[in-house]
């Protein structure tokens, strides 16, 4: 047996649940955390771009306009989770009107002066591998500067395949 989208949708559902209630309990001022890098320079940046990042995909792959993500506020945890839900349900609309041979269709993404070519299925795939890369980031980053982060992120400890 795979590991299934869903499945990869309940762990990254359980992930968010838990970084919103660390995030909530610890204050909006986290978002403004700042962290190196040319484009997201906050943990609030870094937070809605995994949300943005995920809205975006679904939306190209829908053929329609896509969100321009990094002009929304970042700054309270509300603003942020709120685009979270919002991207979450989108992709699950998304994967659950998909029927089985839709997940083989090539699409090509603009990548800056190129494209990258890749089937549906590996395009969600993708954006949900994203979203753990960056909370992995994200836990490095407040813990280096004295903070516990939320535990039991690895899928052993997840319910969602249970």
């Amino acid at each position: 047996m795979h590991l299934t989208i869903t499945e990869l949708l309940a762990y990254t559902a359980e992930e968010r649940n838990r970084w919103e209630r660390w995030f909530r309990e610890n204050g909006d001022e986290m978002f403004e955390m700042p962290i190196a890098g040319p484009i997201e320079t906050t943990i609030g940046q870094l937070v809605m771009h995994i949300f943005g990042g995920e809205l975006r995909v679904v939306q190209f792959l829908r053929n329609e306009p896509t969100v321009k993500y990094r002009n929304l506020p970042n700054h309270s945890i509300a603003e942020v989770f709120g685009m979270g839900i919002r991207s979450r349900q989108a992709m699950r609309d998304f994967v659950e009107s998909l029927a089985p041979e839709d997940w083989d269709r090539v699409v090509e993404f603009p990548s800056g002066e190129n494209s990258i070519r890749a089937t549906v299925r590996k395009a969600v795939a993708h954006i949900l591998i994203h979203e753990i890369r960056h909370w992995a980031q994200i836990a490095r980053l407040v813990r280096e500067r004295g903070f516990v982060p939320p535990g039991d992120h690895d899928l052993l400890m997840s319910a969602a395949l249970d």
